[in-house]
């Protein structure tokens, strides 16, 4: 994969974002980081997490969450990126699953969040697609059409380039910032004549024309995909535990790649998936390892920041674009809120 393609597209996954409300020390009711009045002992963990065929789906499935991070773990679901910051925001959640475009716009904002692992980069997972009934078969034919999608999602990301790579600016299309909960119904209702969406919405999508996938912004220089924050407070606090997040994602994606057949019966269980569509939906994305991700396309390492670096930096020029933020913070910023250290500390 061609860093420059990395930089461009890592840079699509930021949610929007509420404004970030500080969390102290002591014993938190709601239940995220809750700890001793000293900070020393984590009774509970709270991962906000999107109903994804990945790594986080088959820690979850299997109990390598509890077996490495040796505390109570609770996943809390959340419909999109944009919800999860919130959630993290407030300091109701510890971890976070979301789109490199949440990320970046909770690090341009100074959220106190740090970006840890990326899950997968995304590819046929996340796609375009039009209803049957409506003719589109390309982009262009979206011209004053309906076309729904989460907004400032890695989606969106993807749609409004490829908009502009097909001669048309987004006043051409009437884009409809919705939940994939909402689009589905929109959908079924015959409201919405496009989506761009990913796994498992975009399968529940019936009578569908797929016009392009993530994949094929990829090769026109827009990777996405999705990743892992944490807030930084509980992370420098809890360096071992978030450590050990690491080594169970690290251990999912390893028996993805050593046992195919035991990582999509996990998934399917998990998501109640027949196991074809399972397999389907994680064959639509690429996996890495925890020593891959340290490699200089991606996290990098603690002496040395990889592409991610450039690649939020970039996002949040879309960001600004589209009027989520103000500016764009320098590059020291986003250098400080990759943090490899926790991957090093899950390959000792």
């Amino acid at each position: 994969m061609k860093m420059k393609k990395f930089l461009a597209g890592i840079t699509a996954l930021v949610l929007s974002f509420s404004a970030f409300t500080g969390c102290g020390s002591t014993s938190q009711g709601d239940g995220a980081g809750e700890v001793s009045n000293d900070g020393s002992e984590v009774t509970k963990v709270i991962i906000g997490t999107q109903e994804m065929p990945n790594d986080e789906g088959i820690s979850k499935a299997l109990d390598y969450f509890k077996d490495e991070m040796g505390v109570d773990v609770e996943l809390k679901k959340f419909d999109s990126g944009k919800d999860v910051n919130t959630a993290i925001a407030s300091g109701s959640i510890d971890f976070g699953l979301m789109g490199t475009c949440p990320a970046s716009l909770a690090i341009a904002q100074d959220l106190g969040v740090e970006f840890i692992w990326i899950h997968e980069v995304l590819g046929s997972v996340e796609s375009l697609v039009a209803r049957n009934e409506t003719g589109i078969t390309a982009v262009a034919d979206l011209k004053g059409k309906k076309v729904a999608v989460p907004f400032a999602s890695t989606a969106h990301f993807s749609l409004l380039k490829a908009i502009e790579d097909a001669g048309m600016t987004a006043e051409d299309v009437e884009i409809l910032d919705l939940a994939t909960d909402k689009i589905y119904a929109s959908w079924e209702n015959g409201d919405i004549d496009a989506a761009y969406i990913w796994q498992p919405t975009l399968a529940e999508l019936k009578d569908q024309t797929v016009i392009l996938t993530s994949e094929d912004m990829a090769d026109k220089g827009y990777m996405t995909a999705n990743v892992e924050v944490v807030r930084k407070e509980f992370a420098d606090a809890n360096p071992e535990i978030v450590a050990g997040y690491i080594r169970a994602l690290d251990k999912a994606v390893k028996l993805y790649n050593s046992d195919k057949s035991a990582a999509v019966s996990a998934i399917s269980s998990s998501m109640q998936l027949e196991e074809s569509d399972a397999e389907f939906q994680m064959a639509g994305s690429k996996w890495l390892t925890a020593e891959e991700q340290t490699g200089a396309d991606y996290l990098g390492t603690s002496e040395a920041k990889g592409a991610v670096v450039k690649n939020l930096m970039d996002t949040a020029e879309f960001l600004k674009s589209q009027g989520s933020i103000q500016e764009v913070p320098a590059r020291e910023i986003f250098e400080a809120a990759v943090n490899p250290s926790y991957i090093e500390a899950a390959l000792k």
